[in-house]
């Protein structure tokens, strides 16, 4: 029997996963991609192998997303992340929850309000951009202390920026040019618009934050190959991109199901009238926690893991050679049926003891997991509660989603979702 075999536009990566999650549930297998064997992981027992047990034996296969966006810590491996990581993890595991908690509040009532008047005009979907901007401030205003609006970062420009790095992200790498790119000839240009737009954090008139003053000094050491507007995209792009998509994802399940909106509703109410509106206390809605983990179950917003074995292995069978392509199918492992019965709905009943569960699997695991998990857990948690706290989200279509791969996982054509104010 020939190997499922993927051949198609960049954008289409998700689908296919999804497909194969369907088809071989719940098993490993070797597939085709644009022409090079890979093998795909589909279970948590070798994918804990693979990124955490014997990790040192499988490097990032992230050639072609560094030559994107240049090496930062999204990228690199050995070393160089380890310099990367020891500059920015300090900031990512240590700050402040409660301010984080307060700037994801007053953002979320904001956007609630806009996308609530994009659906007033008729708008048949919600507006990426209004999520990609809701999530980027928090980030930015939380580590860098300057407001989003102030900083003349256009996120347009890091989403094209970011759906290049999309087109070379699914090739494995083979030693040769397997893609045709018709549209290269604009990279140049756009990656110069982008550190045009961050020249405001090389003046003087930014706030002295910690972690901006720490990526200056390390920009300033030649002997480290580190580049501010490198590590700058990490933080605009991969670290808000993501967090956009699950918010979407999570506002489709919420009109998707009006029944689990309306118990998630009865369930933070009594949190927003309470009177001690804390991250302390929010954290503490068990259901509110359960439905952020399905959503990154069912939607993870990086949908697969690529890596290169470094020497020779076993996995299931499996021999694997140097250099050999192995992903990870986060899709995959979190609908196996065998860990999540009737895998394709929400189950928040069965979150908390599922080793896969989306908030232990969506962002990796092992000793590369994605070092703003805590930062993205809060947000999430946080803007959810809002959204259920001010609007009625409505479902305008019922078709099956149809997904599309921009560097994150989003839904083709939008969420068809409308939003009314509560009152």
């Amino acid at each position: 029997m020939s190997s499922p075999r993927f051949a198609g536009a960049y954008h289409q990566a998700a689908n296919w996963l999804y497909q194969l999650a369907q088809s071989h549930n719940g098993s490993n297998l070797w597939v085709d991609i644009n022409d090079a064997p890979v093998l795909l992981i589909q279970r948590l027992a070798e994918a804990d192998h693979v990124l955490r047990l014997n990790a040192a034996n499988y490097r990032k296969n992230m050639h072609w997303f560094r030559h994107m966006l240049g090496p930062s810590r999204f990228s690199e491996d050995g070393p160089a992340w380890d310099i990367r990581r020891d500059l920015t993890q300090h900031y990512l595991a240590k700050f402040d929850r409660e301010r984080t908690f307060n700037l994801a509040c007053a953002q979320a009532a904001n956007t609630v309000r806009e996308l609530a008047g994009h659906s007033a005009d008729g708008a048949d979907h919600l507006s990426e951009l209004c999520l990609r901007r809701l999530a980027m401030s928090v980030l930015v205003e939380n580590f860098f202390d300057v407001p989003l609006n102030d900083t003349g970062v256009d996120l347009e420009h890091l989403a094209s920026l970011m759906e290049f790095g999309s087109e070379y992200a699914f090739t494995p790498s083979v030693g040769k040019d397997i893609l045709q790119h018709q549209r290269l000839h604009l990279l140049p240009a756009l990656r110069r618009q982008i550190f045009n737009d961050f020249r405001l954090f090389r003046s003087n008139s930014l706030p002295p934050s910690p972690l901006l003053k720490g990526l200056l000094a390390a920009d300033h050491d030649p002997s480290n190959n580190i580049q501010l507007e490198h590590e700058l995209l990490t933080f605009f792009s991969a670290g808000a991109d993501t967090t956009a998509a699950a918010v979407g994802w999570g506002c489709y399940l919420l009109a998707l199901y009006p029944e689990l909106q309306q118990q998630l509703r009865e369930a933070v109410l009594p949190f927003w009238t309470s009177g001690d509106l804390s991250w302390k206390r929010l954290s503490q809605i068990e259901l509110l926690e359960a439905f952020v983990s399905e959503t990154l179950r069912l939607f993870p917003p990086t949908p697969i893991v690529t890596r290169l074995a470094n020497s020779e292995d076993e996995i299931d069978g499996h021999h694997i050679g140097p250099d050999c392509n192995v992903s990870v199918s986060i899709i995959g492992i979190q609908h196996d049926a065998l860990r999540h019965p009737d895998p394709w709905r929400p189950h928040l009943e069965r979150y908390r003891n599922n080793a896969c569960a989306g908030a232990n699997v969506g962002f990796i695991f092992g000793p590369r997991v994605c070092g703003g998990k805590k930062f993205a857990l809060i947000e999430l948690a946080t803007f959810m509660a809002v959204f259920l706290r001010d609007a009625e989200l409505t479902l305008l279509s019922t078709d099956q989603p149809r997904f599309y791969w921009k560097s994150l996982m989003l839904r083709e054509g939008g969420q068809p979702v409308h939003i009314s104010l509560r009152h």
